[in-house]
């Protein structure tokens, strides 16, 4: 199933990068995207709680974390950053580019995991792939210079 749900995030992250490339080029600050795309997430997410009855499960799994919160914690303003960051790159350039440079994500997902945790996932293969996206990263930011 994991490869449904990677697929299926993929395209829905398609139609959000779209649609809010839309919006913030006809004129929402991409802070104030943010915001609300924030509201909405924390509403959503206790929605989905309340109806899976988990809502009082929040304090018992972050407490369940013990010497791992700190991790939790940074995974929470990296995300929040990132999603600041690739609305305000969209807002600068648009939605297709912004996105097209950050596909380059894996790169560093793969580094982090490696450093943070030593977890290792490189091989020969992994390696072309990584290339092949750095050198996809390279043309589209050359031939968009400016």
């Amino acid at each position: 199933m994991w490869i449904i749900y990677a697929v299926a995030a993929s395209v829905i992250w398609g139609v959000s990068y779209a649609s809010s490339g839309r919006v913030i080029e006809h004129g929402m600050a991409p802070l104030t995207f943010f915001f609300y795309y924030a509201c909405f997430g924390a509403i959503a997410g206790a929605l989905a709680l309340a109806a899976g009855g988990r809502l009082g499960d929040l304090t018992g799994e972050l407490r369940a974390l013990g010497s791992d919160w700190p991790w939790f914690a940074l995974a929470l303003v990296s995300s929040a950053a990132g999603t600041l960051l690739i609305y305000m790159a969209i807002g600068e350039k648009n939605a297709t580019l912004a996105s097209l440079i950050e596909i380059s994500y894996p790169i560093f997902v793969a580094l982090f995991a490696w450093i943070f945790f030593r977890q290792n996932q490189i091989n020969a293969m992994t390696l072309v792939g990584g290339a092949l996206i750095m050198g996809g990263v390279v043309v589209v930011f050359l031939a968009n210079r400016g």
